[in-house]
């Protein structure tokens, strides 16, 4: 039987003998998808937020350490226990909250019609004093509403307890699930978004995790089923809301916290 001496020997055919070692098969290489860069949040008093606060009672001042990326929300007590100070609580939220447009990593924008995920993880949490406060990370569709039902916001948040538990937990319009555990030092989490045409452009909702310093930890969701409403060519926003942890009356202090997000288009 003839043999072959080509590198690629199973190249050709019985009745061929080659010592071409041009005969090696084309190689196409196929770039692989681009990756995504996880972002820090940076100074919220930075140039690139638009800062409302139209109750103007949570918030007593903020601070960002640019060495640690750590932020700090020095909160006050609310003796009354409202609902338009909550976005996880009732139709409206008057509280703290920065903004700025969502852009990609490479600097393009996310819009309505895309199909991404936003995902977030927490760390570095000291809750202080700090009770029934919520810091949530979130994708919002109109931010300069003070209406839940506009800023439309899906998110993943960090929570101090009424007893200075800290936990992690999914936003929805103006719905929230929580996973707490003890000693809890990082919350994961991430929001779908379904992306498409107009009127189906569907919030999936979202899923997250707590880790403790001990082995365990707990999980959670928080389902979502709306939709944007607006063009799918509109540049959604990303949205840091300091909140109370529902209809209650939160107590003040220092709540510390790194936050960094990663934006990752799936289409």
């Amino acid at each position: 039987m003839p043999t072959s001496n080509n590198t690629f020997a199973g190249i050709g055919n019985n009745n061929t003998k080659s010592n071409n070692a041009s005969a090696a098969p084309t190689v196409i290489t196929v770039a692989g998808p681009a990756t995504s860069q996880i972002q820090s949040l940076g100074n919220l008093n930075g140039g690139s937020y638009t800062f409302t606060d139209t109750a103007g009672v949570a918030l007593s001042s903020y601070s960002y350490n640019s060495s640690t990326d750590v932020h700090t929300f020095n909160t006050n007590s609310i003796g009354v226990a409202n609902e338009t100070y909550s976005i996880i609580s009732g139709s409206n939220f008057t509280g703290p909250k920065w903004h700025k447009l969502l852009q990609y990593a490479d600097g393009s924008p996310v819009l309505a019609g895309d199909t991404f995920t936003l995902n977030v993880t927490i760390d570095q949490i000291s809750t202080g004093a700090a009770r029934n406060y919520i810091v949530c990370t979130s994708v919002i569709q109109n931010p300069t509403s003070t209406v839940l039902g506009n800023l439309r916001g899906s998110g993943i948040y960090c929570l101090t307890s009424s007893v200075g538990t800290p936990g992690v937990g999914g936003w929805a319009d103006n719905l929230g699930a929580v996973a707490t555990t003890a000693s809890m030092v990082r919350g994961v989490g991430t929001a779908a978004f379904g992306g498409g045409p107009t009127n189906t452009m569907y919030k999936a909702g979202t899923m997250f995790t707590g880790y403790s310093a001990v082995p365990g930890g707990s999980v959670g969701n928080r389902l979502d089923g709306n939709q944007w409403n607006i063009a799918t060519t509109s540049q959604l926003s990303l949205g840091i809301f300091l909140s109370s942890n529902g209809t209650v009356t939160p107590t003040g202090g220092a709540f510390s916290l790194r936050i960094k997000y990663v934006v990752t288009k799936l289409s």
